[in-house]
């Protein structure tokens, strides 16, 4: 009994100049999946190794997206309500007014937001830059900066901060946190 096979369109064959592309192709993907699980397992190891210098490095690239968006477009900030930890802890994107650092004399109402809830737009910031508050007219610019241990009793090291408000955040990967004093800019 014969085959009665049907015969694929002419450009439906695969010849050896197509097979060659094809095997081509395919040691090409192999080579870059390769490299990709070989990269992801270097990145695995090392955040399960050293995580605090891959939180430092992720810190860094964040900061050099949040300059590159400030050159488009001036950064906005939103505050929240007031409260502590458990406040903070909701990160909702919002900075939230610190209860804990009214009791000091000669410290601005401090507003805070975890690096990783939106804060970490103030890390690079210095004295002169400007920045909108969201729900307030005008904008505002930092008039003074100042970085402290990550403790709750460095509330000393801020008296005489300048600015009608501080914003506070974490820096990603470090023991320190930023406070920029800030007021409106006058019109």
């Amino acid at each position: 009994m014969t085959s009665t096979r049907p015969v694929p369109p002419a450009h439906a064959r695969a010849t050896p100049q197509r097979r060659r592309r094809r095997s081509l192709g395919n040691v090409v993907l192999g080579v870059l999946g390769t490299a990709l699980i070989f990269a992801g397992a270097a990145v695995l190891a090392a955040s399960l190794f050293a995580p605090t210098t891959v939180e430092r490095g992720y810190g860094q690239v964040k900061a050099a997206v949040n300059d590159v968006a400030a050159e488009v477009q001036l950064p906005a900030v939103r505050l929240g309500v007031e409260g502590g930890q458990a406040e903070l802890d909701v990160c909702d994107g919002s900075f939230i007014e610190m209860t804990s650092y009214r009791n000091t004399v000669g410290v601005p109402a401090v507003y805070a937001a975890h690096n990783n809830c939106g804060g970490d737009i103030v890390l690079n910031w210095e004295v002169g830059t400007q920045f909108e508050v969201e729900g307030q007219p005008g904008t505002f610019e930092v008039v003074d900066v100042r970085h402290t241990a990550k403790h709750w009793e460095t509330t000393e090291a801020l008296i005489g901060l300048q600015g009608d408000f501080a914003l506070q955040s974490c820096f990603y990967g470090e023991d320190r946190m930023q406070f920029v004093g800030v007021r409106p800019v006058s019109g």
